[in-house]
């Protein structure tokens, strides 16, 4: 789906790439871990170049944990990054499915809100945290606040399908653009509605013939030149070296 995306040189979809295209308003600082180089302010966390679900992230409060990780980055596989903290109040998961028919619109877009349970007001959420849970919120929210949650995200890159993570101090702030990005998931992201314990099975029924239906669609608008691009078994190799 977002083949064009995929760096061939480092057989991964690479975080540092998709920093590129974040806008600034929306965007984390960022950069590749190095040894020499501190973090000027905490907590910081620490995450593969390439992962999914949380996969190999850190969360690292004080000079002392940071110096303890890079006490352990030589058993480092793959590159990490280090990301500056969203301080905003509440972690949302917006995904979508642009349209087949129209680049410009969506076919598909829901807005989940991650909780934890823990009181960690910085967790690392996972679907792989016990303490994680997800409630789904787009029914809050009104068909314009949709459209601009829209508009704050189909210009974040050209992707056909993805799940964009945002902290933020309000569900309200989404439509006005107010949020900063901490992750984006390409590689066949799962709509986290399906995981809200407040959405029936019907309804999650009904998502999933929804969405599989328009990705179905989207396949078909995917140039030939995006098509003969063997990703699956690169994206596994990668996400095997992102423990410790």
């Amino acid at each position: 789906m977002n083949g064009f995306y995929f760096n061939e040189c480092k057989g991964i979809y690479s975080k540092l790439d998709i920093d590129s295209v974040i806008p600034k308003r929306h965007h984390l600082p960022q950069s590749l871990f190095s040894k020499e180089t501190m973090p000027k302010t905490y907590p910081v966390f620490v995450k593969p170049e390439w992962g999914q679900n949380s996969n190999g992230i850190s969360r690292i409060d004080n000079k002392e944990e940071y110096l303890k990780f890079v006490s352990e980055s030589d058993g480092l596989k793959i590159p990490y990054i280090v990301q500056e903290a969203a301080l905003g109040q509440r972690e949302f998961e917006i995904y979508y499915l642009r349209s087949p028919h129209n680049q410009d619109s969506y076919s598909f877009l829901s807005v989940t809100e991650v909780i934890n349970k823990s009181g960690d007001s910085l967790p690392v959420n996972s679907i792989y945290n016990s303490s994680t849970r997800y409630r789904e919120v787009t029914a809050q929210l009104t068909a314009g606040a949709l459209e601009q949650i829209w508009h704050a995200v189909k210009d974040i890159g050209n992707f056909r399908m993805a799940r964009v993570g945002v902290r933020s101090d309000e569900l309200s702030c989404l439509a006005q653009h107010l949020f900063k990005v901490i992750e984006i998931n390409l590689f066949l992201p799962m709509p986290l509605i399906l995981l809200a314990e407040n959405v029936s099975r019907d309804e999650k029924t009904a998502v999933i013939r929804k969405t599989m239906t328009v990705a179905a669609q989207l396949v078909k608008t995917i140039p030939p030149a995006e098509k003969g691009k063997w990703i699956f078994f690169k994206k596994l190799r990668a996400h095997y070296k992102t423990a410790l």
